[in-house]
């Protein structure tokens, strides 16, 4: 993995093309809409595009769940 320093586009689109999509959760969505909010989207259609207006693959919404993923205390079996 490079570090900051070495980032290059190469290896940016070497990352991108590595990734994988990741399932996304109706918790996603909505902390995708409280984002759009944030920067400066009207309530009514952040929250048509959370629901429906932004597809699963979308860099954002998967970035949003990656981090939820990332972040999450595991669940012990």
């Amino acid at each position: 993995m490079p570090t900051l320093n070495q980032i290059t586009a190469s290896n940016l689109t070497e990352l991108a093309r590595a990734a994988r999509m990741v399932p996304i959760t109706p918790e996603d969505r909505e902390e995708f809409g409280r984002a759009l909010i944030l920067q400066g989207y009207a309530p009514e259609r952040a929250a048509h595009m959370a629901a429906v207006g932004i597809l699963d693959n979308d860099g954002a919404l998967q970035m949003l769940a990656r981090h939820r993923i990332r972040y999450s205390p595991r669940k012990q079996a």
